[in-house]
């Protein structure tokens, strides 16, 4: 079985996710970000293409059923009621059963695109749930629920990003060993083999890997460097989101 690692979403060719099954990261931070609030009793994540569209979105809503979050170019959005960091979503008493719309730079589009791309639930993965998120696509691959696996990092406007990639690299791995385990072969691309290679380098290391990348040290900047913290740490939750197209929830435990 194919496994893939797509740098961000820009470098997508037609058909590459036909089929796949599919992980989306941003790690700094809209995954992140996604995983912290349904963990918190958000009752589902939209994740928009624009900013009118999540504010569309809203509009249609109660006032008190519904957040509006998100960020662009890293600045909260006019009117917003949260921002983009995880932190914020970590309050009960604020995201319990509310609809979160949710516009940023990097993520939400991405998993967009990636359900665009392979037509079937995409998973919503970070380096706070990188174990549970491999396993659940492992066990997924090993059900023959597709053609191959990828992993799509959502990157920085356009470009690669390093703690997407890191975190990608630390996925290859543990689907490959659980895989194996089910007496199925797997191929790496060229760019899996080389987030892998990343990884290993770097085990032990996240919270370097974050705060050495480039959109670890904008964060920083601009006040941010506690998301770095937490967007480290490695298996904080044990959940895995899904996407089903129009909205990202948290299914229900077997």
């Amino acid at each position: 079985m194919k496994v893939d690692v797509i740098v961000a979403p820009t470098f997508l060719k037609k058909d590459d996710l036909k089929g796949c099954l599919c992980a989306v990261i941003d790690v700094l931070r809209a995954t992140s970000t996604i995983i912290t609030a349904l963990v918190s009793g958000a009752a589902e994540v939209r994740p928009c293409l624009t900013v009118e569209e999540a504010k569309k979105g809203v509009a249609k809503l109660p006032r008190d059923s519904y957040l509006l979050g998100g960020e662009d170019m890293g600045k909260n959005i006019p009117g917003s009621d949260l921002g983009n960091s995880p932190l914020e979503y970590m309050s009960e008493e604020v995201v319990r059963g509310k609809v979160i719309y949710s516009y940023t730079s990097n993520g939400t589009g991405a998993i967009r695109k990636a359900y665009a791309g392979c037509g079937r639930p995409v998973y919503i993965a970070a380096l706070i749930n990188v174990s549970a998120a491999s396993a659940t696509l492992v066990k997924a691959a090993a059900g023959a629920q597709g053609k191959g696996i990828a992993i799509v990092c959502a990157g920085r406007y356009g470009g690669p990003s390093t703690e997407d990639f890191f975190c990608a690299g630390m996925m290859v791995d543990l689907i490959g060993r659980g895989l194996n385990k089910h007496g199925i072969e797997i191929q790496l691309s060229d760019t899996a083999s080389v987030a892998s290679d990343l990884a290993a380098a770097n085990r032990g290391n996240g919270l370097g890997v974050l705060t050495s990348s480039e959109h670890g040290r904008f964060l920083e900047s601009i006040g941010f460097s506690d998301d770095l913290i937490f967007a480290s740490r490695i298996d904080l939750y044990n959940v895995v989101p899904v996407f089903d197209g129009k909205r990202v929830i948290l299914p229900p435990q077997k």
